[in-house]
Parts: C-alpha cells; sequence; structure tokens
C-alpha cells in the first residue's frame, strides 16, 4: 500500500486481538494504567492500538475497547487527516509534521523514550477542535513482539494561558509603549501635525482594545459561549474600514494596503465584530510576511449568491509550514504565538459559517480568504 511518510502495512485483526489477550494477562496492567488521569494506549508494530485505559475510550466517546483496538492514534482520535489517505493514519503528507507520529517512529526507530509535543487537529461530535498534548513514546517488549507505550497529558490550557500572557507582556506592552511614546512628543509638534498625531494615539489605542476583544472573543467561541449579532452591512465599505484600521499598525510601515479594483459592493447580514477579526487576522499576517515597499491587496468578489473576502500578499508559504497554518498554537514567529490563523478557522466557520482557506504559490504569493 502506498504512503506518503510512515509506513502503512497492517496488523491483521486476528494479531491485533492476540495482542490485546496477551497484554491482559499481565497482572494488574489494567488496574494501573485505568487509574491514570490522562491518555494511555499500547501500540503494536504497526502503531496500531492493543490497549487502552478508559481515559482514551472517555476522550472518543466509546465505552468498549473493541471499538478501538485495530486503530492507528489518530483514527482513534478522529484527526481531520487521518484518513486522506487510503493507509490511513501516518501515510498522508500532514503526518510528516505530527508530533505524535514523530515520536512513535523514532521510540520505534532508537528504543529509546521519546517526549514530544503534538498538535491534533480533530472532529468532535461534528465539530472540530484542537487538542495540544504532551507525548511520550516509551518501546516495550512482551513475549518477543515489539511494542510501543504511549501516552498524552493534555496541555492545551497551559498553552493557551501561555499564549495569552505573550500578547498581554509583549503585544499589549509594545502598543502602551507607543501611545507613551506618542504622547511625549505631542506638545513639541505644530498644531497640524497634531491633528494628524491624535489619529495615530486613537488607533493605537484601538489596537489595544482590538487585542483584549480578540482574546475575550476566541475564549468564548472555545467554550462555545459566543452568541452572534448578524446586522446588515455593505461588502464594499466593510473592507475600506478594515483597511483605515490596520493602517498605523507597526507592521504596516512602509508597506501598502489597497483595495482590490475588482471588489465589489454587495448588501449582506454578517456579525462585524467576528468578520472583521477574521479580516484583520488575515491582513496582519499578510503585512508581517511582507517586506518594505511590498502591497497588500483587501478584496471582495461575488460568485453564486457567495461573497468571497480574501487578502493577498506576494510571499510564498513554504510546503512544511502550509501543512500546518490552521493548527491551534503554530507559528512561524515563536513558540508563544500561533492563534490567529486558528482563530480564523474557528470563527470563521464554526461561528460565521464560512469557508476559510488559503492559496499559495511561488509565483503568484499567498490568498488567505472567507467565503460566506
Amino acid at each position: 500500500m502506498e504512503t506518503k511518510y510512515a509506513p502503512a502495512d497492517r496488523s491483521s485483526k486476528e494479531s491485533v486481538l492476540a495482542s490485546n489477550l496477551s497484554l491482559e494477562k499481565i497482572p494488574y496492567l489494567k488496574d494501573i494504567f485505568c487509574s491514570l488521569s490522562y491518555i494511555f494506549c499500547i501500540l503494536d508494530q504497526n502503531r496500531q492500538v492493543v490497549f487502552a485505559n478508559d481515559i482514551l475510550m472517555k476522550t472518543i466517546g466509546i465505552e468498549n475497547i473493541s471499538q478501538v483496538l485495530g486503530k492507528r492514534l489518530g483514527e482513534a482520535m478522529n484527526c481531520h487527516f487521518a484518513y486522506d489517505e487510503v493507509g490511513g493514519c501516518g501515510t498522508t503528507e500532514h503526518c510528516r509534521y505530527c508530533g505524535a507520529l514523530n515520536a512513535i517512529l523514532k521510540s520505534q526507530r532508537t528504543g529509546l523514550k521519546i517526549i514530544s509535543e503534538c498538535r491534533i487537529r480533530r472532529m468532535n461530535n461534528g465539530t472540530e477542535n484542537f487538542l495540544e498534548a504532551e507525548v511520550t513514546a516509551t518501546p516495550f517488549l512482551h513475549e518477543n513482539s515489539s511494542y510501543t507505550i504511549l501516552s498524552l497529558i493534555d496541555i492545551t490550557d497551559h498553552k493557551r494561558r501561555a499564549i495569552i500572557e505573550k500578547i498581554f507582556f509583549h503585544d499589549i506592552l509594545n502598543v502602551a509603549a507607543g501611545l507613551k511614546g506618542f504622547f511625549e512628543i505631542f506638545d513639541t509638534i505644530d498644531e497640524e501635525e497634531q491633528q494628524s498625531f491624535i489619529k495615530m494615539g486613537s488607533s493605537f489605542c484601538q489596537q489595544i482594545i482590538d487585542e483584549i476583544d480578540t482574546q475575550r472573543l476566541l475564549t468564548q467561541a472555545e467554550n462555545h459561549e459566543l452568541v452572534l449579532n448578524r446586522q446588515p452591512l455593505n461588502s464594499l465599505t466593510f473592507i475600506h474600514q478594515v483597511a483605515k484600521g490596520l493602517c498605523f499598525l507597526d507592521e504596516a510601515k512602509r508597506k501598502n494596503i489597497i483595495i482590490s479594483e475588482n471588489s465589489v459592493g454587495e448588501n449582506f447580514e454578517s456579525d462585524p465584530v467576528l468578520l472583521r477579526r477574521v479580516l484583520n487576522n488575515m491582513v496582519k499576517n499578510a503585512l508581517e510576511a511582507s517586506t518594505p515597499g511590498q502591497t497588500v491587496t483587501i478584496a471582495v468578489t461575488k460568485s453564486d449568491q457567495k461573497l468571497k473576502f480574501s487578502v493577498h500578499n506576494p510571499k510564498f508559504i513554504p510546503r512544511d509550514i502550509e501543512m500546518q497554518v490552521f493548527m491551534r498554537s503554530f507559528s512561524t514567529k515563536n513558540t508563544q504565538r500561533g492563534l490567529g490563523t486558528y482563530s480564523m478557522k474557528i470563527l470563521g466557520e464554526q461561528h460565521l459559517g464560512g469557508k476559510v482557506d488559503f492559496i499559495t504559490s511561488e509565483t503568484e504569493g499567498t490568498t488567505f480568504f472567507i467565503i460566506l
């Protein structure tokens, strides 16, 4: 069977059941590992589950271990990419960047205990969510057969707190420092320049409000507490407001934000706060990817009674980054970032009911978009 990464070979149903029966005969194994408060399972040499504790079964919503035996981790956890290839979990291009799979493979290859972190983009009761976990893969030999003991400790909340602290202690502090510097020189400039500085100061204040409000909205969205407030809007007016609100960002210095001439002015209904957050993140990401002198283009087009809001920048996203763009906490900037594209997905798809995606090429650059 073909694979784009890990071996696709599978153990037979008979082999999986035999391994499970053999492992369950180990004295106190089930009692010990079902007493743990985190996910624990044992995998055979083909990465298939042959033993699992009750936390794993509770996490994936099953009552009997027979429902998970023979599955690989991504298949058991309903990973978004698990069935992109016929070979299943481990055989897709996305799997190259899976922390759990790479820990398993390295442990099998070296015979050592491997600790890593992974982000699992999974479907749960029809809703997409993200699990961030510390993964430990440990080799285990039993009756001359090789197994891997795998544990996953949920660190989603820890990661969330780290990111929020970073935003408050870094991003907001930077904007506040800029606002302080603005006031320090305000009295030294003439009245004509003061009018321009007042607009800039207002933008600084709005950036602080936006950072705080973005975190509030994202927390509500993840907790399923977000209430939509749909209002009549005009598509062209809306993107002009987005562009105007971001022109004073530090990331926008010596770069251009323009509105495509092909943009349409259509009346529609949506939640302006959430849609603005989605587009703001698209524009901010585009500005961060661009170099001085380059242009970020915002557009809105209509096709088949759908509106497509898009943000283009001339930079290309390499394949390894492209595969991980919408993962929670994934960032090309540093380990304490990574909510921008994730929040686009959560707010744009789960709450606005749209489709959020992007296209990238070395010749055409990168375009993020939301279709409503």
